[in-house]
């Protein structure tokens, strides 16, 4: 499916699937011993404050006998048994009104209350007004699209030169590194292209990240690759973003071949529609539209290449869904600087003098600034993706993207699906680098290069919905770890749901090479994660604009809605869509094709 270069003979093949039905039977054993564990402490628990509770009354009772009291206390002695015998018990001390204490207590521990961010940080959140000095700056995290060799990397790499987070001699580097390879062009994509696999080949295969500050927003950049081959990494990219950049090839031949339909099952098209109709199924709702290499044009900063390449995505995108008045389109060249900010001194003056005869539109940071602060669910249980795990010494480093809710130092937390219990150690919130500090991305700014405010300070060890994340981790194993672990509060009512079955809408790909029925096997994926999973269920399928839902179908073919059962190969951390978007969202993928993009209505257990 990847296109490896190495495979499994048939032997290997199964001795690897015996080998993880043995791991899971394993860790399922240890899991329902560590849940029969608890529940025989909460029982010894229980049984000792009934104790508790008979022993304080009975020396209540005798208290009273040796005072003397008489009447209203209930207490006789026998006559001619030397003992005390209860007769009515005073009020408030009677068993049964205990027990409805401890039932009461117990009820209230079954609804803990959610943890809350302190009243004002969580007003500077809300007011999303960074003009201002009180006011804590809103985060976006932005993925870029497009099809291969459409020049994501290296306007990418453009737009961290215009915001000083890289230096100039690091350009100069990698322009000297990159022409003795034959690949001078290149030096701006290798910014964010890091792998030498990726510098060697010029093509983008993992996703890479970068931090930037704009006027308005902290952005978290998601460089995604273009090629087919690497969609699954795309996706993962695509799972974590508010927004987006699209680039768009203008040079004639490149645009026409990124927007291809398709003709055959051989051939599914250019991947500037698959990432489009992706995006919008993972949740991306605005968009800014960079049509680049528009001074490679014939004529060069055509108006008329412009406006054609403007008119045909946008009548897609709106097809999809997407809202015209969320969507901006801008002309620039990645590789000579032309139009990425007014304060840039860009290489090619005249193409700068040409573009500005006729486009009165904004710079590109000046669109990427027009977005729309995104809405964050502050108050919702904490849910954090795990992205990549390291280990340091005694401690568990993760990387991940905490999506509602928030985490700071010193919580407790639990990981799912394994159900380990852990101690947050430390928590670095991913901030832009400035010229001459550290290359590291999670690095503290140093005083010399960075200034905080006070309200930013208020963050210091905490981190909050939407912003990506390095934690470190105490008390748990790494060998427990994997990519796509949820990290949320320990409490059981404030934990997701793990389970292996659901039921979802989906939407089906328009150029289906072959139809779906009941059984089909496919690949999901979620966030950072896949697994093998099969269409056991058809409930219900529509037409898109039919508006007349048809009961339990054959067969689902391409261009339609659906309502489907789906069972998974292992037990997942999954939600409905309306409670945790990133949870609840996925992908269906056959072959190597993307075939349909889908929303979690119900969990099923």
């Amino acid at each position: 499916y990847y296109d490896d270069d190495e495979y499994y003979d048939e032997d290997e093949y199964y001795i690897e699937q015996q080998r993880e039905q043995e791991r899971k039977k394993k860790e399922e054993a240890e899991r329902k011993a560590r849940e029969n564990k608890q529940k025989q402490q909460k029982l010894q628990q229980q049984k000792l404050q009934q104790q508790k509770l008979k022993q304080q009354q009975l020396d209540d009772a005798k208290k009273k006998a040796a005072g003397g009291k008489k009447g209203g206390g209930g207490i006789s002695v026998a006559s001619g048994g030397g003992g005390i015998s209860l007769g009515k018990p005073p009020p408030g001390l009677t068993v049964e009104t205990k027990k409805t204490d401890t039932a009461t207590k117990s009820n209230n521990a079954q609804n803990m209350p959610i943890p809350q961010l302190p009243p004002n940080i969580l007003a500077n959140l809300r007011s999303n007004n960074s003009s201002t000095g009180g006011v804590i700056r809103s985060h976006l995290s932005l993925v870029i699209l497009g099809h291969v060799d459409a020049g994501k990397s290296t306007l990418t790499g453009r737009l961290l030169l215009s915001l000083n987070h890289v230096s100039q001699r690091l350009l100069q580097k990698y322009q000297k590194a990159a022409t003795s390879i034959g690949k001078s062009s290149f030096a701006l994509a290798w910014f964010t292209d890091e792998d030498d696999s990726e510098r060697e080949r010029g093509v983008t295969i993992d996703i890479g990240t970068k931090f930037a500050k704009t006027e308005k927003f902290d952005f978290t950049i998601l460089d995604a690759p273009g090629h087919k081959d690497f969609i699954p990494n795309m996706i993962s990219g695509t799972a974590s973003a508010d927004c987006g950049l699209l680039v768009v090839a203008a040079t004639t031949g490149e645009f026409e071949a990124g927007f291809a339909r398709g003709g055959d099952a051989s051939y599914s098209g250019g991947q500037t529609r698959e990432h489009i109709v992706l995006s919008r199924g993972l949740g991306v709702t605005q968009f800014v539209v960079a049509v680049n290499k528009l001074d490679a044009a014939e004529p060069a900063w055509s108006q008329a290449r412009f406006e054609h390449i403007k008119s045909m995505v946008l009548d897609f995108l709106k097809l999809n869904g997407f809202k015209e008045a969320r969507i901006t389109f801008v002309p620039v060249s990645g590789l000579t600087g032309v139009n990425i900010s007014n304060s840039d001194k860009v290489e090619d003056e005249e193409g700068w003098k040409t573009l500005k005869k006729w486009y009165k539109g904004p710079t590109l940071l000046e669109a990427l600034d027009g977005f729309s602060p995104a809405k964050r669910g502050y108050e919702k249980p904490l849910r954090a993706i795990v992205t990549d795990i390291s280990s340091e010494g005694k401690h568990v480093n993760v990387r991940g993207r905490v999506v509602q809710g928030f985490i700071q130092s010193g919580d407790n937390v639990v990981v799912l699906p394994v159900g380990d219990d852990a101690t947050v150690v430390r928590v670095e919130r991913g901030k832009a680098a400035q010229e001459g500090s550290s290359p590291y991305s999670f690095a503290p700014p140093s005083s010399t290069t960075s200034s905080i405010t006070s309200n930013e300070a208020q963050l210091d060890g905490i981190a909050l919905a939407g912003d990506t994340v390095e934690l470190t981790l105490s008390n748990i194993d790494s060998a427990r770890l994997m990519t796509g672990c949820v990290i949320c509060h320990p409490h059981p009512s404030l934990r997701p749901k793990v389970e292996q079955r659901f039921e979802a809408r989906i939407s089906i790909m328009e150029r289906l090479a072959v139809p779906i029925i009941r059984g089909s096997q496919v690949l999901l994926h979620m966030h950072s994660i896949d697994v093998p999973a099969v269409l056991n269920k058809i409930v219900s399928s529509e037409k898109r604009g039919d508006g007349k839902p048809r009961l339990n179908p054959r067969v689902l073919t391409g261009g339609v809605t659906a309502t489907v059962e789906i069972t998974l190969s292992e037990r997942l951390v999954i939600e409905e869509s309306n409670e945790c978007k990133a949870l609840g969202r996925f992908v269906l993928r056959r072959g190597g094709d993307t075939i349909a993009v889908g929303l979690i209505d119900k969990v099923l257990t």
